[in-house]
């Protein structure tokens, strides 16, 4: 399980790295629509707190999306790191704020700015597949933090990515966190509906019969 998530990883960061800068920006446009029209859907004319990443690396850019989101209304929050495969914790973020280099390396906002609970959580990955199985970077935090989050109530993790990066299937154990939606520049991927299509399919055409009664 580990020796495949390893070289699934490798292969999907690969493909990534390879996206030039033309790409890149078309890639985050489409993203930025697609994820205002599920923010503002999901929200249902309220405004709660959002959570994204600062973007590195070759992850899709976020800053135009945080952008538009704050000019929305939408309270936005940034994620800080504290420790491997523990719960990151999420600090109020707006355009224009200064960012600080946290313990670990990462570009996060003062540890004297306040900290939220976001009722969204947009989230960087390695690779994905259609039933919401995220791979991310090996360090577990995002799972810790969605276990913590879905411990309190309703949290709606959605996954930044390229449509490169999708799998057919991305190998999942008990404690992965799975997400809500996938949004990359092709499409919005409803990760709920097609883990159902997909339990559906796997029932022997006997249970299929009798789940109809």
């Amino acid at each position: 399980m580990t020796a495949s998530k390893v070289t699934i990883r490798k292969h999907a960061l690969e493909k990534r790295d390879l996206i030039n800068a033309a790409e890149a920006h078309e890639a985050a446009s489409a993203v930025m629509a697609a994820a205002l029209e599920l923010t503002r859907r999901l929200s249902g004319g309220a405004r709660p707190a959002v959570s994204l990443y600062w973007p590195i690396r070759s992850e899709v850019n976020t800053r135009p999306l945080i952008e538009a989101l704050h000019a929305q209304g939408f309270p936005i929050l940034l994620p800080a790191m504290t420790a491997v495969r523990q719960p990151l914790h999420f600090r109020a973020f707006a355009p224009g704020d200064d960012l600080e280099k946290g313990p670990f390396g990462l570009s996060e906002p003062s540890p004297q700015r306040p900290e939220g609970r976001p009722a969204m959580v947009f989230a960087p990955l390695a690779a994905f597949d259609r039933r919401g199985v995220r791979l991310g970077y090996g360090g577990g935090i995002y799972d810790a933090t969605l276990q913590a989050l879905r411990a309190t109530g309703p949290v709606t993790a959605v996954g930044l990515a390229y449509a490169l990066q999708e799998c057919e299937a991305v190998p999942s154990e008990p404690h992965d966190q799975r997400l809500n939606f996938v949004l990359t520049e092709r499409e919005t991927i409803d990760c709920a509906k097609n883990a159902e299509i997909t339990l559906r399919s796997a029932r022997s055409p006997e249970r299929r019969e009798r789940d109809r009664f």
